[in-house]
Formats: structure tokens, C-alpha cells, sequence
């Protein structure tokens, strides 16, 4: 596992997205940063779907979304990954600053970028699903949502070469790593 600076992933990037366009090869590329730092619901995911789609009408080379986060909606999650995985532009995810987390709704959306990076003094995991009205759900509701959210963490993690054993372990055990 590896854990990067913000300035590391941007310059491997850039370097990788010059090397990929041709014609602005002379030019400096192109990198949108987009904050979030709060919970993950349809507004934080209405903000990021939008930011993508921009970028890709923009010209951007890269999009980093510096993430801190304790988690959020499912529904949500799933629209903000939807829009990474389709997107045209390359997205890192970069968990920061120190102190920060990616929890949650923050873990899946970290492995669901095309780069995962956190700064020093971070972490990320703790994805078992919780009932969102601070209630707790009965037994088959718990066991269908985690072998969902495992499930889909399994898949992220997969389609894009990451380990796929700790993505579920961050499910179903609730674990959080302090690098990706």
C-alpha cells in the first residue's frame, strides 16, 4: 500500500495527462481541485457530478476531489462513483489534510477513483452500513445491506486493482486503514 502527497499524485498525473493529449502537449495541463469536506448526500453528489461534467466539457486533464468525510447516503455514493467511474477525465481522490477521513461513504468513493491518495496522518475505511435515521435495522435488513455494500466495495475495488480483500474487510468488519 502506498501513501502519497497531494503534490505527488498531481505531478504524476499532469505528467501522464500531457503525455495523453497530443495537442496540448506544449501546454500546461489542466488540474481541477474540488473540496469536500462533509457528508455525503445528494448535494455533496449533485456538486461533484456536476464538477466531472464540467471538467470534461472544460478540456480538464485531471480532477483531484480533496475528500474528508465520515460518510453518508448510500444512493448518494453510488451516483458520485457512477460519475468517476464514467467519466472521461482521470479523478484522484486525495484524503486530506492530516487529521482528515474518509469514512464510510468516503472509503467507497476513494476506491472507486482512478488514483487514491491520502496525506500523512489519515485514514480510511469503516464502511458497514448503518441505518441512516439512527435507528438500528433488524437482522435480515443488517445482512442484506452489508453483503450489498461488500459486494460493491469488492467490485470497485477490482475494476480498479485494489485490494480487493481489505475493500471487504472495510465492509463487513467495519476496519479503517491509514493508507491505501
Amino acid at each position: 500500500m502506498i501513501s502519497w502527497t497531494v503534490a505527488g499524485v498531481v505531478l504524476c498525473l499532469s505528467l501522464d495527462a500531457i503525455g495523453a493529449q497530443g495537442e496540448r502537449s506544449t501546454s500546461r495541463p489542466l488540474v481541477h481541485v474540488a473540496q469536500v469536506d462533509s457528508l455525503i448526500h445528494p448535494a455533496s453528489a449533485e456538486f461533484i457530478v456536476q464538477t466531472l461534467g464540467a471538467a470534461g466539457d472544460d478540456g480538464v486533464d485531471l480532477v483531484v476531489l480533496m475528500l474528508r468525510t465520515p460518510g453518508g447516503l448510500v444512493d448518494s455514493t453510488r451516483d458520485i462513483n457512477t460519475a468517476i467511474i464514467e467519466s472521461h477525465v482521470p479523478v484522484a481522490v486525495f484524503v486530506g489534510p492530516s487529521g482528515a477521513r474518509a469514512a464510510s461513504a468516503g472509503f467507497l468513493i476513494t476506491i472507486a477513483a482512478d488514483i487514491a491518495a491520502m496525506a500523512p496522518g489519515t485514514h480510511i475505511g469503516a464502511a458497514h452500513p448503518v441505518a441512516g435515521n439512527g435507528q438500528s435495522m433488524d437482522a435480515t435488513m443488517a445482512e442484506k445491506a452489508t453483503s450489498d455494500i461488500a459486494a460493491y466495495a469488492r467490485s470497485l475495488a477490482g475494476q480498479r486493482g485494489r485490494n480487493v480483500e481489505l475493500a471487504e474487510k472495510a465492509v463487513i468488519d467495519s476496519e479503517s486503514f491509514t493508507e491505501v
